[in-house]
């Protein structure tokens, strides 16, 4: 047995069950064949052998992303982006650059704003984004991703005026009577969808998408839904046509419609795990409440700043039960979009349903986000073998406005120690582009759970690095049942792999975020390169 590359002198971060560090690792084609000490490796080699030697600096399984939005993230970056600008005024600067270069009647889009942190502290109005255009329709997205504001032309072409009525899981905004253009949930979700993008400008998205997840290291994303079954079409033909190049696990579920996504998958034929291992059908997805920063997430109790709210929810109890429960009936692995406790019990309580009296012992149900779980809950989660996918960055991007809204609650927020201490195991998403997609910065985040404005917020959940990279790899992998394929760096294994610019394992904690991606390996080819900036 001979190696087509061999890497030596490293820190090579296993993720094996003990946890092992070793110095070499030997690939042959896209398999790794050896791990083990540099003497042990190198005989491998032959004379056609690429070495590479990694100087004492990292590598990792490739990460595994268990919950992003490629297409969004994609999509994303055609339009204006409002997290690079302060006030509403510059947003409206920022989309008059878009107007004056779009033709007229066709959409400008803008994304990524967040009321908290502008200037003005409030959302920005139609009659803000009148002053960009009124012969284009216009459409921004909160940071989010639950809530949008359009302009008056928008309204219009969508049939939305005045008199309409707020439709079922959503709300229009109104003072006096009037729409302020501001959209929260269902009714931005719808349109969204009455805006959407063409198929060319989706599959430009995606691999502008692909392109910089490969340079975080990326190499799976669990992919968290689109627009309607248009979104699974266009992300297989990506993945096939290698615009995507990472190995994708499909969430079946859409942003709008949810449970008629569903339902329209039940009634196909197809169920979780179809594929190969490029692409996979993934688990039933559907929402059940909003956002947490919004805040539109579905609370047992009132907002700490709102004591006459506690959130919008998509679907009751029955719907849900029903709609899921089927879902497992047919052999699928469930899971659902929940934020705030009482959403979050309203999925623990459709899987207890949905496996009682169930012959299916390995079913890994998962709650996607699982944003609130008080102690309660994480024991019914336990019980029932739940896979959380938590999303730590959220702490950084929103943790200041979380401290607001939810008052002592944080503490129970993306609780990763919690589980953690319980045995419970958590796969961790970005939820990209809501927030940044690098896992490193993730990692960061579930480990000194500091917020962007350098505040600690629920301090009693920290993780340490070890178990931060256990989420990243060996538990995505075993949260789409493909443990046995990725996740770690062990013999047999496919060769996804990232390599570091230093030691992930001896850095001081504060200073994670300056690590960065050196080699992005997939598949046993090296897919992204960059610098050597070694952190000491």
């Amino acid at each position: 047995m001979r190696a087509t590359m061999l890497f030596m002198n490293g820190e090579v971060v296993t993720v094996d069950s003990e946890f092992s560090v070793s110095e070499a690792v030997a690939i042959d084609g896209n398999k790794i064949i050896a791990v083990g000490t540099n003497e042990e490796i190198l005989p491998l080699a032959n004379e056609r052998t690429q070495i590479v030697n990694l100087e004492g600096r990292s590598m990792l399984p490739g990460f595994i992303d268990a919950h992003a939005h490629l297409e969004l993230y994609g999509t994303n970056k055609l339009g204006v982006n409002g997290k690079e600008v302060s006030s509403i005024m510059e947003l409206i600067s920022k989309l008059k650059e878009k107007a004056d270069v779009t033709p007229e009647g066709h959409w400008i889009r803008g994304w990524g704003y967040n009321q908290n942190h502008y200037e003005e502290g409030r959302h920005p109005t139609r009659w803000d984004l009148d002053q960009v255009s009124t012969e284009h329709p216009i459409i921004v997205v909160r940071t989010c991703g639950h809530i949008s504001c359009v302009n008056s032309k928008a309204l219009e072409l969508a049939g939305i005026d005045s008199h309409s009525e707020d439709p079922a899981g959503g709300k229009y905004d109104r003072e006096g009577g009037e729409l302020t253009g501001l959209l929260l949930e269902a009714a931005h979700m719808n349109m969204f969808l009455f805006a959407n993008y063409s198929e060319e400008e989706v599959q430009h998205g995606l691999e502008l998408a692909s392109r910089d997840f490969l340079a975080k290291g990326i190499t799976s994303v669990h992919d968290a839904g689109g627009y309607g079954p248009d979104h699974i079409r266009f992300l297989h033909k990506a993945v096939k046509e290698k615009r995507v190049k990472q190995r994708v696990y499909a969430l079946y579920g859409s942003l709008h419609d949810s449970p008629g996504m569903v339902r329209n998958g039940l009634s196909s034929g197809i169920g979780t795990g179809l594929g190969d291992e490029w692409m996979k059908i993934g688990p039933a997805k559907v929402f059940i409440d909003g956002s947490s920063s919004g805040p539109t997430a579905k609370t047992r109790e009132p907002y700490s700043s709102n004591p006459d709210e506690s959130g919008i929810l998509y679907l009751n109890e029955e719907e849900l039960n029903e709609t899921l429960g089927q879902a497992h009936e047919s052999g699928w692995q469930i899971t659902a979009h929940a934020i705030g406790d009482e959403a979050v019990e309203m999925m623990i309580e459709a899987i207890r349903r949905a496996t009682d009296n169930s012959k299916r012992e390995d079913h890994r149900h998962r709650i996607e986000h699982a944003g609130m779980v008080p102690k309660d809950l994480l024991q019914l989660m336990k019980e029932l073998k739940i896979i959380p996918v938590p999303n730590p960055a959220f702490i950084h991007e929103f943790g200041d406005g979380y401290v607001r809204d939810y008052g002592e609650r944080v503490n129970v927020m993306f609780p990763l120690r919690s589980y953690a201490d319980e045995g419970i195991p958590f796969a961790i998403g970005s939820d990209s582009p809501i927030t940044s997609e690098d896992p490193i910065h993730g990692i960061y985040t579930a480990v000194t759970r500091e917020s962007k404005w350098g505040d600690v917020i629920g301090a009693e959940q920290r993780i340490t690095v070890q178990e931060a990279i256990k989420a990243y790899t060996w538990n995505g992998a075993y949260a789409s049942f493909e443990e046995h394929l990725k996740g770690s760096i062990e013999p047999g294994k496919l060769a996804d792999l990232v390599v570091l610019n230093g030691s992930i394992l001896t850095c001081d904690p504060g200073r994670l975020r300056e690590l960065k991606v050196e080699w992005t390996i997939l598949d046993g080819n090296i897919e992204y390169t960059a610098n050597k900036e070694a952190v000491k």
